[in-house]
């Protein structure tokens, strides 16, 4: 591995030394953005021309401009458009073959008619753009830029928003907004809505989008009628790059090493995979046998005559099936992780098509790790005195990622653009699970082995385009009207063929007895303790909307309508291992169970003195569903004088006609058809006060929805291997509505900087949280249901970005920033007969992210550090005990995720031209991640620190 790296290293090397010649040019390139400085607006059609010479441009559809063939020098820009206050801006230096970047903002025209000079700096620093758009938003919203994610040691999407205020990231692949779980959140990518490969979360698995995707993300706290209304805590909106700034190439490789597992001999647990997992696709190693019955139905027929009679033939049919299983997967391999690698390759140029620019980017990431989990779970008794069962275990986990971004975008003259965007990207992790422990309840020392694949693909699509009406071309009054529309197509898929799972036990504190496998002699068995299990999930999505915006003075009216379809087909065959004499009882069971899966699970074993497959899978493991919204709404945004003072008003509804319907079959043959549909009106005001040209105060008073998820619906139970726990939808859920309120003030004091406080409310009718089923033995049984009474939560958030140029001109690119969050939520609900108050699931009572970044302006070293952490929150909720149920006997039953300190460390080096250097630390501090309940250790995960070192090259 490491030499073929060395060896791509170097011919990439030699490819540099011979490219650049041929890319070199005798003229420059300065291109840019115009937008409104009041409300953040594009601004399209605005003349600018390049002072002393006859070059310039017209902002275009984006708001852009490109200036091209410029003599290298310095030259003043003058920037003008009707109704505006002309700027001229100095000191823009052209440099031969670079595109220099200069983005202006203009101020709607004063009394006086007089031109505004400004002597202005390029800045480069899209993190300042962010905070211009933050400042000119509509709603309370956070964004972070592709070059503050590049300072940061992250890797995919998720871990760059968790350094976003009131973010916190759960599961690495989750995110919690201001306070509430991941299934009252959204996402969207360019503007769609995205397809989920989870299949029990209301969620979008950041850790599948590589962080090289993104030109940027904002997290939305606050709604206007122009957005999706299917949102409480946040609507996550991620972007990739529209349009390229010119021509470049970027290839990168990178190497870590973890703490827990890298190199240590023999450390690793594996098994015999497929000879295409270094792909993330499964080759059929761990494919259900085509020898199968159909369908359970199939099955119980099959067993009905293997019990019934003496028909050899389905006898030998039975026995057949149970050898077709790849005994091979069982064969544990302890080995030596080679260090984490990936490597990324991307291109991107702008090409003039039938005179009018074409631009392209392509994207290619690879990744492969290792990572080694040690965990613990334990079971507190219901007195709280003492554990019912402790288990100590770990987790060997392979993880390979691949992913494509392919986008086109074509400028029509200065009116139009047409774009077609394309992610795709695949994952798989291969996990070998052991559990060591004791079952004090049942008086049974335990040996636990679990081994799973777990392959997920997501593909998005999608053509959109946007115009402008050109000035005096019908009516004058339509001047400057923008009209988008989009077309787009998600699909998710999900694959875990052939989770296996073996359950050994013997008599507790028997030191010197032998472990038996609990292969059950009965006719059901039990595929929790010996038992294969496949399901896969299909879920896509089709999307399409169509927005106008006319401009009325100073004023904008804005009108659309939106339509979404989502079908997701789930299938799930649950089969278990007993003794063959539970079928054909006169037969003697002969097979030494004290033997290791391999050799237990050989083929010659299954038979009819020996073991046997049945099947577990009940009619409520598979199901149909599908989700539909049709949307439109109407929305005004009129910034206003009051009082002589500045006032911007948005304000209007949004009306959102959604069904759900879900296909299943519970157990008992009884058919579960849900139908829900509503019509909902969602209005939104937002009234943000200008007080001075850098300090907003904001107000929004706005109402949302959440529907259930298809998931959630679905009656299909689920056993988690990790969690030990069983999931199970509710076919009877409600949406939910939430009234949310929010207030913030927010300065800007000088570029990139920002100071602001922020205090929002919210109110759920109906919520929906996750709940127990009571009386399921000790496997808690998780369901989901709507809250009985009002549910709310409340809190502050601040924010300060702070840099330190003021000390000197040495510490211009010095920046201070961090953003604390402090929420408290309150939910009742009924679990089992008994009322339940508690903070809503998931939500933490605080989450801080502290950062420090400087680029030393002499060498160009780079030394980003960041601090994260949350307070306890909870993770799984447990049953409240009253005098008649037999649960908890204490005041909190349920399961705390505990806070934890993460700090993470990255330093950048420029090499050359074209080299840059990057090492990083993630975890510096490596701290266990807690759970605990009656304030005892239940759970416990040791994760390890990450080193990696990365070199990257870039053409420009």
């Amino acid at each position: 591995m490491v030499n073929s790296l060395i060896r791509l290293i170097a011919c990439f090397s030699l490819f540099l030394t011979v490219v650049p010649p041929a890319f070199a040019q005798e003229v420059g390139t300065i291109q840019g953005k115009v937008t409104d400085a009041e409300t953040g607006e594009l601004m399209r059609g605005a003349t600018v021309a390049v002072e002393g010479t006859k070059k310039g441009a017209y902002s275009d559809v984006k708001g852009t401009f490109t200036v091209k063939n410029v003599p290298p020098g310095t030259y003043t820009l003058k920037i003008s458009y009707v109704g505006y206050d002309t700027r001229t801006i100095s000191g823009i230096t052209v440099v031969t073959g670079k595109t220099t970047t200069q983005n202006v903002s203009l101020n709607p025209e004063a009394q006086t008619t007089e031109e505004v000079i400004v002597t202005g700096t390029r800045s480069n620093n899209n993190q300042d753009a962010m905070l211009q758009k933050q400042k000119n938003a509509a709603q309370v919203s956070n964004s972070i830029s592709q070059e503050e994610i590049a300072k940061l040691p992250d890797a995919n999407a998720g871990q760059a928003l968790q350094r976003v205020s009131g973010v916190t990231l759960v599961d690495n692949k989750f995110i919690y907004v201001r306070g509430v779980s991941e299934r009252y959140n959204n996402t969207t990518l360019n503007g769609a809505m995205m397809t989920s490969t989870e299949p029990d979360k209301k969620a979008f698995s950041f850790d599948m989008f590589p962080a090289e995707f993104l030109e940027n993300a904002t997290v939305t706290k606050s709604f206007t009628p122009d957005l999706p209304g299917n949102f409480a805590g946040g609507l996550v909106q991620l972007n990739t790059v529209d349009f390229p700034q010119g021509f470049g190439i970027k290839f990168s490789a990178s190497s870590s090493y973890n703490s827990n597992v890298t190199l240590q001999n023999g450390k690793f647990t594996s098994y015999q995979g497929g000879g295409s997992d270094w792909k993330a696709s499964d080759d059929g190693a761990r494919v259900l046998p085509t020898s199968a019955p159909a369908s359970r139905t199939e099955m119980n027929e099959l067993l009905r005559n293997v019990r019934n009679s003496d028909n050899t033939a389905e006898r030998d049919r039975w026995v057949s099936f149970g050898r077709s299983f790849n005994s091979d997967n069982w064969k544990s391999q302890q080995l030596t992780a080679n260090p984490n690698s990936g490597f990324g390759l991307s291109f991107s140029n702008i090409f003039n098509v039938a005179d009018n620019d074409l631009g392209m980017i392509a994207s290619a990431t690879y990744g492969n790790g290792y990572t080694f989990v040690n965990m613990e779970r334990n079971a507190i008794s219901l007195d709280k005195d003492h554990f019912n069962s402790i288990y100590t275990g770990t987790q060997s986990a392979r993880s390979v990622n691949l992913g494509g971004l392919l986008n086109f975008a074509y400028k029509i003259g200065t009116h139009s653009s047409v774009s077609f965007k394309n992610v795709y990207n695949r994952s798989a992790d291969d996990e070998a699970i052991t559990f060591f422990g004791n079952d004090s309840a049942n008086q049974r020392d335990i040996r636990e082995y679990t081994s799973q694949y777990i392959q997920k693909e997501i593909i998005s699509t999608q053509f959109a385009g946007e115009h402008t009406m050109p000035t005096g071309l019908l009516w004058s009054g339509l001047d400057g009207t923008l009209l988008d529309w989009r077309v787009g197509y998600s699909n998710s898929f999900r694959d875990q063929p052939d989770l296996r799972r073996i359950r050994y036990s013997r008599s507790l504190g028997d030191e010197t007895g032998d472990f038996y496998a609990d292969v059950q002699q009965t006719q059901q068995g039990d595929g929790t303790l010996a038992g294969r299990f496949f399901s896969n999930l299909n879920d896509r999505g089709y999307n399409g909307g169509l927005n106008i915006s006319i401009p009325v003075g100073s004023a904008k009216i804005k009108a659309g309508g939106l339509f979404e379809n989502k079908a997701r087909v789930f299938k799930a065959r649950s089969f278990t291992i007993i003794q063959s004499n539970a079928f054909v009882p006169n037969e003697e069971f002969t097979v030494d169970t004290r033997q290791t899966p391999d050799s237990l699970f050989m083929s010659e074993n299954f038979r009819l003195d020996g073991l046997g497959m049945v099947e577990d899978s009940k009619l409520s493991d598979a199901y149909d569903a599908e989700e539909g919204v049709n949307a439109g709404f109407l929305m005004m945004d009129m910034p206003f004088q009051l009082g002589g003072l500045d006032f911007r008003f948005i304000g209007g509804a949004r009306f959102e006609s959604s069904v759900q319907r879900v296909f299943n079959t519970v157990s008992n043959g009884v058919p579960i058809n849900v139908d829900l549909g509503n019509d909902d009106v969602l209005p939104s005001l937002n009234l943000v006060y200008r007080a001075t040209p850098d300090f907003n105060v904001r107000m929004s008073a706005s109402q949302t929805v959440t529907r259930p998820s298809l998931r959630e619906f679905a009656p299909f139970d689920f056993s988690d291997p990790i969690t030990k726990s069983r999931v199970v939808g509710n076919p009877n859920l409600m949406r939910a509505l939430i009234q949310n309120y929010d207030v913030r003030f927010e300065l800007f004091p000088n570029i990139g900087e920002v100071i602001s406080a922020s205090v929002f409310y919210k109110n759920f009718k109906h919520a929906i949280e996750e709940t127990i089923v009571p009386g399921n033995g000790s496997t808690p049984v998780i369901t989901f249901d709507n809250a009985d009474g009002p549910a709310k939560t409340y809190g502050v958030e601040l924010e300060f970005r702070k840099g330190f140029g003021f000390i000197s001109e040495y510490f211009n690119n010095l920046i201070f920033n961090t953003n604390v969050a402090f929420i408290n939520s309150e939910v009742t609900i009924m679990q089992g007969g008994v009322e339940d108050k508690r903070p809503m699931l998931g939500q933490s009572p605080y989450t801080v992210n502290i950062g420090l970044y400087f680029a030393e302006p002499t060498l160009g070293t780079g030394i980003n550090i960041a601090y994260n952490t949350y307070g306890k929150r909870i993770s799984r909720v447990a049953q409240r005990g009253d005098a008649d149920s037999p649960s908890y006997n204490f005041d909190d039953p349920h399961v705390y995720e505990l806070s934890r300190d993460v700090i993470d460390i990255s330093i950048s080096q420029p090499l050359f031209d074209v080299l840059e250097a990057k090492f990083v630390l993630r975890d510096l501090l490596n701290q266990p991640l807690l759970w605990e309940q009656g304030g005892g250790r239940v759970l416990s995960d040791l994760r390890g620190r990450n080193f990696s070192v990365s070199l990257g090259c870039k053409i420009q």
